[in-house]
């Protein structure tokens, strides 16, 4: 069960959880318009790449991992 009550950063777990998902479909979206990009292969590899360790980063940082 989620518990609702503020952690010390102000985030409640529901709140983060929202971010989390809203997050993840901006990235599924990135990842699709990256693909259908007319961008050579080995550079859109990158891109995506670097969208998802962006992803990662932005997760890690509002969950307060880093």
């Amino acid at each position: 069960m989620l518990e609702l009550s503020p952690r010390q950063d102000g985030y409640t777990s529901m709140s983060i959880l929202i971010v989390i998902v809203v997050a993840l479909v901006l990235l599924g979206l990135a990842l699709y318009a990256v693909q259908r990009s007319p961008i050579p292969s080995p550079v859109n590899w990158l891109l995506q790449l670097v969208l998802i360790v962006i992803a990662i980063w932005f997760i890690g940082t509002r969950a307060g991992f880093f």
